[in-house]
Order: C-alpha cells, then sequence, then structure tokens
C-alpha cells in the first residue's frame, strides 16, 4: 500500500512540476497572441495573427499617418529603372541585362511604366513593371511582347 502511495505522490509530483515549468515556457515567450474578441470579431486579424512585444519594431500600422515627400518616393525616370532593373533580376535573372536601354514613361503623373528594349529591336519578350511613383509600390511585373 505504500508502494502505490508512494507511487502515486510521485506521479502528482511530476505533472505538477511539468504543468509548472510549461506555463513557464508559454507565459515567458516574446509573442502576445491576439484573443480580443473586438478584434476577432471585426475580422481586423486572422485568427493566429500575433505580435511581438518588447521591441521596436511595429507589426501594426493602421494609425500610422504616412507622409510622402510632394514628389513622391519614385521622382524621376532614373530611380524608376533601377527599381525595375532591380525587380527584374531578382524575377528573370541576369538575362535581362540584355533588354537595356530601358523605355520609361509617367502616365497621368502618377504610375511609372518601365518596358525593357528587344535584343535586335522588333517584338519578342520584354520585361514590363508598373511602379506607383507615390509610394513605390509595385503594381504589375511581367514578361511578354
Amino acid at each position: 500500500m505504500k508502494k502505490i502511495a508512494l507511487s502515486l505522490s510521485f506521479a502528482v509530483i511530476i505533472v505538477g512540476i511539468f504543468t509548472a515549468s510549461s506555463y513557464f515556457l508559454m507565459n515567458n515567450d516574446s509573442i502576445e497572441y491576439i484573443t480580443d474578441s473586438l478584434y476577432l470579431s471585426k475580422k481586423i486579424y486572422p485568427k493566429d495573427c500575433f505580435f511581438v512585444k518588447d521591441t521596436t519594431l511595429t507589426l501594426d500600422y493602421r494609425d500610422i499617418k504616412t507622409s510622402y515627400p510632394p514628389e513622391g518616393y519614385i521622382p524621376n525616370e532614373e530611380i524608376a529603372a533601377k527599381i525595375a532593373e532591380t525587380v527584374w533580376v531578382s524575377v528573370y535573372g541576369e538575362r535581362i541585362y540584355s533588354q537595356k536601354p530601358y523605355c520609361v514613361n509617367l502616365i497621368k503623373d502618377s504610375i511609372w511604366v518601365v518596358n525593357g528594349s528587344v535584343p535586335g529591336g522588333g517584338y519578342g519578350e520584354n520585361a514590363y513593371i508598373e511602379i506607383r511613383k507615390k509610394d513605390g509600390r509595385i503594381l504589375k511585373v511581367l514578361m511578354g511582347c
């Protein structure tokens, strides 16, 4: 009988230690899960969304008002061409360099459209990209004629 009581006491102690340690680990990590019914009911965040706390990193930008330079983040065709080339190289590789010089146009003072030149002129697979002047957002990237 003493063996059963001793075994049962030992099992209770082990379970208690396990429960306490798992509670400690779950409550001391750097991730804070959002369970607030306000967020979930308005579907602002996916169910498993989280924030990293105690850092300078901000993942919640909803209340931050962004100011843009008067001429936008992409003010001229030189910068638009450099951004286009960087994106194209990451997507299509170094073969993009054969499509220089790039044709850069500003449409309605808001969208930079950059086209690669087909080697030897004529039609072929040239690169194409649309970049928003105001904030630099990449709107479209493709390779076609």
